[in-house]
Protein backbone atom coordinates (compact mmCIF):
# COMPACT_ATOMS: atom_id res chain seq x y z
CA UNK A 1 0.00 0.00 0.00
CA UNK A 2 0.94 3.95 -1.00
CA UNK A 3 -0.42 6.63 0.28
CA UNK A 4 -0.39 9.58 -2.45
CA UNK A 5 1.54 12.87 -1.62
CA UNK A 6 -2.11 14.57 -3.00
CA UNK A 7 -3.69 12.84 -0.41
CA UNK A 8 -3.87 16.43 1.90
CA UNK A 9 -5.33 17.94 -1.06
CA UNK A 10 -7.82 15.45 -2.15
CA UNK A 11 -11.15 14.42 0.07
CA UNK A 12 -10.74 11.08 1.48
CA UNK A 13 -13.89 10.53 -0.34
CA UNK A 14 -12.48 10.70 -3.91
CA UNK A 15 -8.96 9.18 -2.92
CA UNK A 16 -7.49 6.50 -1.14
CA UNK A 17 -4.48 4.49 -0.65
CA UNK A 18 -3.96 2.23 -3.47
CA UNK A 19 -2.23 -1.31 -4.43
CA UNK A 20 -0.16 -3.24 -6.86
CA UNK A 21 0.67 -6.58 -8.00
CA UNK A 22 4.65 -7.71 -7.52
CA UNK A 23 5.70 -10.67 -9.29
CA UNK A 24 8.83 -12.30 -7.75
CA UNK A 25 11.81 -11.49 -9.79
CA UNK A 26 9.36 -8.23 -12.12
CA UNK A 27 11.20 -5.39 -11.63
CA UNK A 28 8.95 -2.69 -9.39
CA UNK A 29 9.59 0.93 -9.95
CA UNK A 30 10.78 3.20 -7.32
CA UNK A 31 8.92 6.05 -5.26
CA UNK A 32 6.07 4.81 -7.22
CA UNK A 33 2.86 6.44 -5.51
CA UNK A 34 -0.48 4.01 -5.80
CA UNK A 35 -3.58 5.50 -4.92
CA UNK A 36 -7.61 4.90 -5.71
CA UNK A 37 -9.76 7.79 -7.13
CA UNK A 38 -13.81 7.12 -7.40
CA UNK A 39 -14.93 9.25 -10.21
CA UNK A 40 -18.97 9.33 -10.78
CA UNK A 41 -19.06 6.00 -8.20
CA UNK A 42 -16.61 3.87 -9.87
CA UNK A 43 -13.39 3.40 -8.17
CA UNK A 44 -10.62 3.94 -10.31
CA UNK A 45 -6.35 2.91 -9.57
CA UNK A 46 -3.81 5.47 -10.97
CA UNK A 47 0.20 5.76 -10.66
CA UNK A 48 2.14 8.69 -10.33
CA UNK A 49 5.84 8.25 -10.60
CA UNK A 50 7.94 11.30 -10.01
CA UNK A 51 11.03 12.36 -12.30
CA UNK A 52 14.35 11.17 -11.29
CA UNK A 53 15.24 14.41 -12.50
CA UNK A 54 16.18 16.71 -9.79
CA UNK A 55 13.72 19.52 -11.86
CA UNK A 56 11.05 17.34 -13.80
CA UNK A 57 11.20 17.96 -17.17
CA UNK A 58 7.25 17.85 -17.49
CA UNK A 59 4.58 14.74 -17.23
CA UNK A 60 3.96 11.58 -19.47
CA UNK A 61 0.13 10.92 -19.43
CA UNK A 62 0.66 7.12 -20.64
CA UNK A 63 -2.56 5.81 -21.72
CA UNK A 64 -2.98 2.16 -21.87
CA UNK A 65 -4.83 -0.23 -24.35
CA UNK A 66 -8.17 -2.69 -23.75
CA UNK A 67 -7.51 -5.56 -21.17
CA UNK A 68 -4.48 -3.90 -20.23
CA UNK A 69 -2.97 -2.58 -16.65
CA UNK A 70 -0.44 -0.52 -14.87
CA UNK A 71 2.23 -2.67 -14.19
CA UNK A 72 2.34 -3.94 -17.50
CA UNK A 73 4.08 -0.31 -18.71
CA UNK A 74 6.63 -0.37 -15.56
CA UNK A 75 9.82 -0.72 -18.53
CA UNK A 76 7.89 1.80 -20.60
CA UNK A 77 7.64 4.15 -17.60
CA UNK A 78 11.36 3.94 -16.52
CA UNK A 79 12.24 5.00 -20.18
CA UNK A 80 10.30 8.13 -20.09
CA UNK A 81 11.63 8.63 -16.29
CA UNK A 82 15.43 8.40 -17.73
CA UNK A 83 14.48 11.18 -20.05
CA UNK A 84 13.65 13.40 -16.75
CA UNK A 85 10.02 12.91 -17.24
CA UNK A 86 7.30 12.02 -14.45
CA UNK A 87 4.57 9.84 -15.15
CA UNK A 88 0.98 9.37 -14.58
CA UNK A 89 -1.17 6.01 -15.15
CA UNK A 90 -4.37 4.52 -14.68
CA UNK A 91 -6.43 1.12 -15.21
CA UNK A 92 -9.52 1.88 -16.52
CA UNK A 93 -12.91 1.04 -15.78
CA UNK A 94 -13.83 -2.31 -16.41
CA UNK A 95 -10.74 -3.59 -16.21
CA UNK A 96 -7.02 -4.22 -14.49
CA UNK A 97 -7.90 -3.49 -11.04
CA UNK A 98 -9.97 -0.49 -11.34
CA UNK A 99 -13.48 -1.35 -10.75
CA UNK A 100 -15.21 -3.58 -12.84
CA UNK A 101 -18.38 -2.69 -14.48
CA UNK A 102 -20.44 -5.81 -15.15
CA UNK A 103 -20.88 -8.64 -12.64
CA UNK A 104 -18.86 -10.77 -14.56
CA UNK A 105 -15.66 -9.54 -14.63
CA UNK A 106 -14.04 -10.96 -17.57
CA UNK A 107 -16.81 -9.06 -19.57
CA UNK A 108 -15.16 -6.09 -21.06
CA UNK A 109 -17.87 -2.98 -22.01
CA UNK A 110 -17.94 0.28 -21.81
CA UNK A 111 -21.02 2.62 -22.25
CA UNK A 112 -19.17 5.23 -24.50
CA UNK A 113 -15.46 6.13 -24.99
CA UNK A 114 -16.89 9.16 -23.26
CA UNK A 115 -16.29 8.16 -20.22
CA UNK A 116 -13.03 6.92 -21.13
CA UNK A 117 -12.05 10.79 -21.85
CA UNK A 118 -13.76 12.11 -18.78
CA UNK A 119 -12.18 9.52 -16.69
CA UNK A 120 -8.75 10.50 -17.82
CA UNK A 121 -9.66 14.51 -17.82
CA UNK A 122 -10.74 13.95 -14.18
CA UNK A 123 -7.62 12.34 -12.98
CA UNK A 124 -5.29 14.98 -14.13
CA UNK A 125 -7.30 17.69 -12.59
CA UNK A 126 -7.05 15.76 -9.77
CA UNK A 127 -3.91 15.11 -9.36
CA UNK A 128 -2.38 18.26 -11.35
CA UNK A 129 -0.18 19.50 -8.40
CA UNK A 130 1.56 16.29 -8.74
CA UNK A 131 2.52 16.54 -12.57
CA UNK A 132 4.59 19.46 -13.81
CA UNK A 133 4.16 20.70 -16.83
CA UNK A 134 4.29 20.20 -19.88
CA UNK A 135 1.87 17.50 -20.49
CA UNK A 136 2.74 14.63 -23.05
CA UNK A 137 -0.26 12.37 -23.70
CA UNK A 138 1.44 9.31 -24.70
CA UNK A 139 -1.72 6.66 -26.05
CA UNK A 140 -1.03 3.06 -27.14
CA UNK A 141 -3.90 1.45 -29.53
CA UNK A 142 -7.61 2.15 -27.46
CA UNK A 143 -5.56 4.19 -25.21
CA UNK A 144 -4.56 6.41 -28.58
CA UNK A 145 -8.25 6.57 -29.43
CA UNK A 146 -9.29 7.77 -25.78
CA UNK A 147 -6.56 10.23 -26.30
CA UNK A 148 -7.37 11.60 -29.63
CA UNK A 149 -11.22 12.02 -28.80
CA UNK A 150 -10.40 13.99 -25.65
CA UNK A 151 -8.24 16.00 -27.87
CA UNK A 152 -10.69 16.40 -30.47
CA UNK A 153 -13.36 17.46 -28.43
CA UNK A 154 -11.31 19.80 -26.48
CA UNK A 155 -11.83 17.95 -22.66
CA UNK A 156 -8.09 16.73 -22.43
CA UNK A 157 -5.40 19.64 -22.96
CA UNK A 158 -1.90 18.53 -23.23
CA UNK A 159 0.72 20.57 -24.53
CA UNK A 160 1.44 17.49 -26.91
CA UNK A 161 0.67 14.33 -27.88
CA UNK A 162 2.54 10.85 -29.17
CA UNK A 163 0.33 8.08 -30.64
CA UNK A 164 1.12 4.51 -31.03
CA UNK A 165 -0.99 2.53 -33.06
CA UNK A 166 -4.16 4.63 -32.39
CA UNK A 167 -7.29 2.54 -32.84
CA UNK A 168 -8.60 3.78 -35.62
CA UNK A 169 -9.78 1.42 -37.70
CA UNK A 170 -9.65 -2.53 -36.49
CA UNK A 171 -9.33 -5.61 -38.73
CA UNK A 172 -12.58 -7.37 -38.99
CA UNK A 173 -14.59 -4.57 -38.38
CA UNK A 174 -13.98 -2.69 -41.38
CA UNK A 175 -17.20 -3.16 -43.27
CA UNK A 176 -20.17 -1.71 -42.70
CA UNK A 177 -22.46 -4.39 -42.55
CA UNK A 178 -20.64 -6.13 -39.57
CA UNK A 179 -20.85 -3.13 -37.14
CA UNK A 180 -24.39 -2.35 -38.03
CA UNK A 181 -25.37 -5.96 -37.38
CA UNK A 182 -22.92 -5.17 -34.23
CA UNK A 183 -24.91 -1.92 -33.51
CA UNK A 184 -28.64 -3.76 -34.07
CA UNK A 185 -27.96 -6.39 -31.73
CA UNK A 186 -26.66 -3.99 -28.95
CA UNK A 187 -29.60 -2.34 -29.14
CA UNK A 188 -31.89 -5.69 -29.09
CA UNK A 189 -30.43 -6.42 -25.68
CA UNK A 190 -26.88 -8.39 -26.28
CA UNK A 191 -24.97 -5.11 -25.42
CA UNK A 192 -23.81 -7.03 -22.44
CA UNK A 193 -22.64 -10.52 -24.25
CA UNK A 194 -19.43 -11.45 -25.39
CA UNK A 195 -18.83 -11.68 -28.83
CA UNK A 196 -18.65 -15.27 -30.06
CA UNK A 197 -15.24 -17.21 -31.09
CA UNK A 198 -12.84 -14.58 -29.47
CA UNK A 199 -9.20 -15.97 -28.17
CA UNK A 200 -8.49 -15.80 -24.90
CA UNK A 201 -12.26 -16.04 -23.50
CA UNK A 202 -11.07 -16.57 -19.98
CA UNK A 203 -8.44 -13.92 -19.90
CA UNK A 204 -5.81 -15.42 -20.60
CA UNK A 205 -3.63 -14.75 -23.60
CA UNK A 206 -2.76 -17.12 -26.44
CA UNK A 207 0.44 -18.74 -26.58
CA UNK A 208 3.37 -16.82 -27.86
CA UNK A 209 3.81 -18.73 -31.06
CA UNK A 210 0.86 -16.88 -33.36
CA UNK A 211 0.36 -13.37 -31.28
CA UNK A 212 -0.34 -10.51 -32.82
CA UNK A 213 1.09 -8.45 -30.30
CA UNK A 214 4.77 -8.27 -30.59
CA UNK A 215 7.84 -10.81 -32.10
CA UNK A 216 9.65 -10.37 -28.80
CA UNK A 217 9.50 -13.75 -26.62
CA UNK A 218 10.96 -12.31 -23.53
CA UNK A 219 8.73 -9.25 -23.00
CA UNK A 220 5.72 -11.15 -23.92
CA UNK A 221 6.59 -13.93 -21.58
CA UNK A 222 7.16 -11.16 -19.01
CA UNK A 223 3.69 -9.68 -20.01
CA UNK A 224 1.57 -12.92 -19.74
CA UNK A 225 2.77 -14.05 -16.56
CA UNK A 226 0.71 -10.85 -14.69
CA UNK A 227 -2.32 -12.94 -16.37
CA UNK A 228 -1.28 -16.14 -15.22
CA UNK A 229 -0.44 -15.61 -11.89
CA UNK A 230 -3.37 -12.26 -10.81
CA UNK A 231 -6.36 -13.64 -11.86
CA UNK A 232 -8.02 -10.24 -10.61
CA UNK A 233 -5.72 -8.34 -13.86
CA UNK A 234 -7.55 -10.98 -16.73
CA UNK A 235 -10.42 -9.99 -18.82
CA UNK A 236 -11.25 -11.72 -21.95
CA UNK A 237 -12.84 -10.54 -25.52
CA UNK A 238 -15.05 -7.22 -25.67
CA UNK A 239 -18.80 -7.28 -26.06
CA UNK A 240 -21.00 -6.37 -28.48
CA UNK A 241 -21.53 -2.72 -26.19
CA UNK A 242 -17.94 -2.15 -26.45
CA UNK A 243 -17.52 -2.66 -29.95
CA UNK A 244 -20.52 -0.40 -30.56
CA UNK A 245 -18.82 1.94 -28.66
CA UNK A 246 -15.15 1.71 -30.36
CA UNK A 247 -16.76 2.05 -33.47
CA UNK A 248 -18.50 5.51 -32.60
CA UNK A 249 -15.24 6.50 -31.29
CA UNK A 250 -13.33 5.40 -34.22
CA UNK A 251 -15.68 7.09 -36.58
CA UNK A 252 -16.35 10.43 -34.40
CA UNK A 253 -11.90 10.63 -34.57
CA UNK A 254 -11.78 10.16 -38.52
CA UNK A 255 -14.43 12.21 -39.24
CA UNK A 256 -13.06 15.00 -36.98
CA UNK A 257 -9.43 14.89 -38.03
CA UNK A 258 -8.50 18.40 -39.05
CA UNK A 259 -10.12 19.77 -35.44
CA UNK A 260 -7.05 18.23 -33.93
CA UNK A 261 -4.98 21.31 -33.13
CA UNK A 262 -2.41 20.13 -30.19
CA UNK A 263 0.66 19.37 -31.84
CA UNK A 264 0.84 15.45 -32.31
CA UNK A 265 3.48 12.71 -33.62
CA UNK A 266 1.73 9.39 -34.82
CA UNK A 267 3.82 6.23 -34.50
CA UNK A 268 2.53 3.16 -36.51
CA UNK A 269 3.68 -0.25 -37.60
CA UNK A 270 3.57 -1.75 -40.94
CA UNK A 271 2.98 -5.22 -39.54
CA UNK A 272 0.03 -4.68 -37.10
CA UNK A 273 -2.71 -7.10 -37.13
CA UNK A 274 -4.83 -5.93 -35.28
CA UNK A 275 -5.68 -1.73 -36.21
CA UNK A 276 -5.27 -0.95 -40.35
CA UNK A 277 -2.31 0.58 -40.59
CA UNK A 278 -3.44 2.46 -44.01
CA UNK A 279 -5.84 3.60 -41.87
CA UNK A 280 -3.97 5.24 -39.67
CA UNK A 281 -1.55 7.44 -42.29
CA UNK A 282 -3.86 8.12 -43.88
CA UNK A 283 -5.62 10.10 -40.59
CA UNK A 284 -2.11 11.41 -39.91
CA UNK A 285 -2.26 13.29 -43.13
CA UNK A 286 -5.35 14.61 -42.50
CA UNK A 287 -4.87 16.05 -39.26
CA UNK A 288 -1.16 17.12 -40.43
CA UNK A 289 0.52 15.54 -37.52
CA UNK A 290 4.26 14.31 -37.76
CA UNK A 291 3.66 10.80 -39.03
CA UNK A 292 6.58 7.63 -38.54
CA UNK A 293 6.27 4.34 -39.85
CA UNK A 294 7.80 1.37 -37.95
CA UNK A 295 8.88 -1.40 -40.76
CA UNK A 296 8.75 -4.75 -39.26
CA UNK A 297 6.96 -4.29 -35.69
CA UNK A 298 3.98 -5.20 -34.61
CA UNK A 299 1.09 -3.82 -32.69
CA UNK A 300 2.51 -3.79 -28.94
CA UNK A 301 5.58 -1.53 -29.60
CA UNK A 302 6.30 -1.26 -26.27
CA UNK A 303 6.34 -4.63 -25.78
CA UNK A 304 8.44 -5.09 -29.13
CA UNK A 305 12.44 -5.99 -29.70
CA UNK A 306 14.76 -3.28 -28.73
CA UNK A 307 15.30 -2.69 -32.98
CA UNK A 308 12.08 -1.65 -33.05
CA UNK A 309 11.15 0.07 -29.54
CA UNK A 310 14.23 2.22 -29.70
CA UNK A 311 12.93 3.66 -32.93
CA UNK A 312 9.75 4.62 -31.33
CA UNK A 313 11.44 6.81 -28.37
CA UNK A 314 14.29 7.72 -31.45
CA UNK A 315 10.82 9.49 -32.99
CA UNK A 316 10.06 10.78 -29.64
CA UNK A 317 13.16 12.07 -28.49
CA UNK A 318 13.05 13.95 -32.59
CA UNK A 319 9.23 15.14 -31.45
CA UNK A 320 10.08 16.74 -28.22
CA UNK A 321 13.28 18.59 -29.55
CA UNK A 322 11.08 19.74 -32.36
CA UNK A 323 8.89 21.24 -30.24
CA UNK A 324 10.89 22.42 -27.31
CA UNK A 325 9.40 19.82 -24.89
Amino acid sequence: MNTHSVAARAPSEILQAGEAIRLDGATFPQRAQFSYITHKGVRLRVLVLPSNAVEARGTIILVPGRTEFIEKYFETAESFRARGYAVLLMDHRGQGLSDRLLPDPLKSWVGSFDHYVDDLAFMVKTLEADLPRPHIIVGQSMGGAIALLGLISGHLDPDAAVINCPMLALYGLDTPPLTLTVSILSHLGFSRRRLPFQPANEGIPVPFKGNKLTSDKTRYTRWRAYFDNAPRLRIAGPTYGWIRAADKAMRTIRRNAKKLKTPTLIVQTSMDTIVIPSAVKEFAHMANTDFKMIKGARHETFLEQDQYRNQFFESFDDFCKKNAL
